[in-house]
């Protein structure tokens, strides 16, 4: 059977748009673009040049609008060879102003210094604002000039417990008041928190100790 002439005008029509499809999108188009031409120089003005032909000179040929130098300034110098570890130095410059002689970081040394305080002890510490806080170490932070100390307590039945930054300048005094009876296992003794290992309150033992004390001081002044 001969194909109808309607029919064949219909399969050329197809042929002629997958051509038209076949082609890349950018090579349909057409773009025009100019020739880079570059800025044309500055024509030096001719030597001992009367001034009063440079006012009739155009703006961009005045003298003054001639291009400056750029003043290019040297890099300062490093400090990273003088000082490789910057916070270390600021750690160490701080210590040595809140801590000159070493004593206090040393009192909480537990790892070097085996009469230093240790989880467990009663630690009364005294403040130049505010009344002293008396606990039991429950924990010791060691974080150079952040060091701190967590003391647990009861007042008034409540427990209380007390973070204190070992190097704040408030920090008056630190005394240690009782020694633990036996070394802990472990260095965190969060376990005192139930009810079944809390130590409770501890300020029959801190009046204690303040009555000795203050009867040692006396006996020594009335010696004198």
């Amino acid at each position: 059977m001969a194909a109808l002439p309607k029919m064949r005008q219909l399969g050329c029509l197809r042929s002629i748009i997958r051509t038209q499809d076949a082609i890349p999108s950018h090579m349909s188009r057409r773009f025009i673009s100019t020739a880079y031409t570059q800025k044309p120089e500055r024509i030096p003005l001719p030597p001992n040049l009367p001034k009063q032909f440079l006012s009739q000179l155009p703006s961009r040929m005045q003298p003054e609008a001639a291009p400056k130098p750029i003043k290019i300034y040297p890099a300062p110098a490093s400090t990273r060879k003088v000082c490789k570890n910057p916070v270390a130095k600021v750690t160490e410059m701080q210590l040595a102003s809140l801590d000159p002689k070493g004593e206090r970081k040393a009192l909480f040394d537990y790892r070097r210094n085996p009469r230093s305080v240790k989880p467990g002890d009663i630690v009364r510490f005294t403040f130049k604002n505010g009344d002293p806080f008396n606990g039991v170490v429950l924990s010791i932070k060691l974080r150079g000039i952040d060091t701190s100390v967590l003391l647990r307590n009861e007042l008034t039945r409540v427990a209380v417990e007390m973070s204190i930054k070992v190097f704040n300048p408030n920090v008056q005094a630190v005394e240690i008041v009782q020694r633990a009876e036996r070394k802990p296992r472990r260095a965190r003794l969060y376990y005192m928190r139930d009810r079944k290992h809390d130590r409770r309150s501890v300020e029959n033992v801190v009046a204690a100790y303040v009555r000795q004390k203050r009867a040692f001081l006396g006996g020594n002044r009335q010696r004198r």
